[in-house]
């Protein structure tokens, strides 16, 4: 198949939410030969991230989401001209502000790009008659990252005017590998090398599922005084959520871990189990992704997109939200059963290796252009009629 020629829009200012997602499907199609173009906010750490990672990244757009109208007017403009000097073929927009930009910059080209739309974060769209024409009618491709979103979404919008795609998150297998060792977060936390421990990789926020699993400790402790369950990451819940604990006597057992970017791999090693209890809005779930890479069986609450990703009794265990003897009973199963979370963790990776890679998702990606594109290319040579 011959290359496109990619241009991809987000108004995304931080390393952070879409960022890496956006950044590595641009560096896997620019792999595999098509010409990759990036406009994103200049100066900003998202660019020099992108950069870093060999992408081309464009200087002449703002993209600035707090609506100035004159540099809204702007990057009007510089699409419009960028696309019409390079022979744009496809515009993949990643955030709201980006695709209104998007289409209206392209309305009214003789031969317009097509216009694709992929819906990183879990949450509902707006309803009123502007997102409506917008999602509905204007994008030829909307992407989402779970058939639960695309659900809820061709729900609230009805998305008629264009093709969908369902495209799950990919992880990176080499930096997420089961041969990583965690040993040393476990010696600086002093937890000893043979000790079971289960833990959440999550920002500090309401309905990320941290309160459950501490209403869910104390029948854990009871079953496994040896078990320690590990709280990694940061946020406003950090402080009550320290206090909550050093307030009971799961002090001895349960252990802030603190942020872990650089040494995040290492941070999944540590673990036996790894807990997702809430989708946050981040809906690709790359973190159960990511423990899943590095071999670690997982247990997840049966609710939006995680059923998709953890196969119940083979890759992990799937617990009903809000439950804590539930949720303690799954915990007590897998940290008691070395031979189970094993198996477990070999088959994660497997299905990981089988369907969630970054490759995978560059590949679904473009066939997802390659079958819009041909059905454009039908109707226009009358053979759609």
């Amino acid at each position: 198949m011959r290359p496109f020629r990619i241009l991809h829009l987000s108004s995304s200012e931080r390393w952070t939410g879409p960022a890496e997602p956006i950044v590595s499907l641009a560096r896997e199609q620019q792999r595999r030969g098509h010409e990759v173009w990036l406009a994103c906010v200049p100066g900003q750490s998202f660019e020099r991230r992108a950069r870093h990672q060999g992408l081309r990244t464009l200087s002449q757009f703002h993209l600035d989401r707090r609506l100035n109208p004159l540099r809204f007017l702007g990057d009007l403009r510089s699409t419009r001209l960028f696309v019409r000097a390079n022979q744009v073929e496809i515009v993949h927009c990643h955030l709201l502000h980006d695709n209104w930009i998007a289409a209206l910059a392209l309305m009214g080209l003789r031969k317009p790009p097509l216009l694709a739309r992929t819906f990183h974060r879990w949450e509902l769209p707006r309803g009123d008659i502007a997102h409506r024409w917008l999602f509905g009618w204007r994008n030829d491709l909307t992407i989402t990252t779970s058939r639960s979103l695309l659900a809820l979404f061709d729900g609230r919008i009805a998305l008629r005017g264009g093709a969908t795609a369902v495209i799950y998150g990919g992880v990176d297998c080499e930096r997420f590998n089961p041969d990583r060792c965690g040993l040393a977060l476990r010696e600086e936390l002093g937890i000893s090398p043979s000790a079971p421990v289960a833990g959440i990789v999550a920002r500090m926020t309401v309905g990320r599922g941290h309160r459950w699993l501490l209403n869910a400790a104390p029948a854990v402790v009871r079953h496994m005084p040896q078990a320690r369950i590990l709280l990694i990451g940061r946020g406003p819940l950090k402080k009550p959520l320290r206090a909550e604990i050093n307030s009971t006597r799961l002090r001895e057992n349960v252990a802030l871990a603190g942020y872990r970017r650089a040494d995040l791999p290492e941070a999944y090693a540590a673990l036996d189990v790894a807990l997702f209890l809430g989708m946050g809005s981040e809906g690709t779930c790359r973190a159960a992704l990511e423990a899943m890479a590095t071999g670690r069986p997982v247990i997840a609450h049966r609710a939006g997109a995680l059923p998709e990703i953890v196969e119940d009794g083979k890759t992990g265990l799937l617990v009903e939200p809000d439950d804590a003897d539930a949720l303690a009973d799954a915990i007590v199963r897998l940290l008691g059963d070395p031979h189970e979370r094993e198996r477990m963790g070999r088959a994660a990776r497997q299905a990981v290796l089988e369907r969630f890679t970054e490759a995978h998702r560059a590949e679904a990606t473009l066939a997802a252009y390659r079958a819009v594109w041909q059905a454009r290319c039908d109707q226009a040579s009358g053979l759609g009629e």
